[in-house]
C-alpha cells in the first residue's frame, strides 16, 4: 500500500514558465499570478528544489542584465546615457549631491575625530564606552535612514531614532567646547 500526496502545484512545466516570466521582467509576483499560486509557493518550491533556485535566480540575473546592456551600448554614443549610468551605478563618485550633503566617508572620518576627540576629554574609560555606544546607535540610525531614503517604498520619516539619552552632567568649572574644524 503506498501513499501519494497532494501533487506539486509547481510542476516541470509550470516551473519553465515562471523562469521564462521572470526573465523577461514579469517579476515572481506576476508570474505567480500567470501560472495560478502564490509568490509564496514559487519561495518555498526554489527551498525544496536546489535546480530551481539556481534556474530562478540566473532568470532574475538575467532580467536586471538586459537593462543594463543597453544602458552600456546607449552610453557608448550617447554622453548622457554615460552619466545617468555613472550617477546609478558608483552614486558615492558621481551621483549630485547637494551643497550640504555629506558622504559616508565623510560621515566615517567625522564620526572618527568626534571619538578622539572625546576619549581626550573624558575622565574615564566607562564613560567613553557609553558615550560611544550612544554615536553608533546614532550612526547607525543614519545609514538605516539614508538606505530607506534610497527605497522608493518606504518612507523614512517613519524611522524612529534611536532613544534619547540623558544628557551627561560636566563639572560646573569645566567648559566643554568642540574643537575648531581644522
Amino acid at each position: 500500500m503506498s501513499t501519494v500526496g497532494r501533487p506539486r502545484v509547481l510542476d516541470e512545466y509550470k516551473r519553465r514558465e515562471v523562469c521564462a516570466l521572470v526573465s523577461a521582467g514579469c517579476g515572481i509576483e506576476g508570474a505567480a499570478r500567470y501560472v495560478g499560486c502564490n509568490t509564496r509557493t514559487i519561495r518555498r518550491e526554489a527551498l525544496r528544489n536546489p535546480d530551481f533556485h539556481e534556474q530562478l535566480r540566473n532568470a532574475e540575473l538575467a532580467c536586471e542584465l538586459e537593462p543594463l546592456r543597453a544602458m552600456k551600448r546607449a552610453a557608448a554614443t550617447h554622453w548622457r546615457a554615460a552619466a545617468w549610468l555613472l550617477e546609478r551605478t558608483q552614486p558615492n563618485r558621481f551621483a549630485r549631491r547637494g551643497p550640504d550633503a555629506v558622504t559616508p566617508a565623510e560621515l566615517d572620518a567625522l564620526m572618527q575625530r568626534l571619538s578622539e576627540a572625546i576619549a581626550a576629554e573624558l575622565p574615564d574609560q566607562e564613560t567613553f564606552a557609553r558615550v560611544c555606544q550612544i554615536l553608533d546607535a546614532w550612526a547607525h540610525y543614519f545609514e538605516r535612514l539614508d538606505r530607506s531614503a534610497k527605497s522608493v517604498r518606504r518612507d523614512p520619516s517613519r524611522r524612529r531614532p534611536p532613544a534619547i539619552v540623558p544628557p551627561m552632567k560636566f563639572p560646573a568649572d569645566q567648559q566643554v567646547q568642540p574643537p575648531l574644524p581644522t
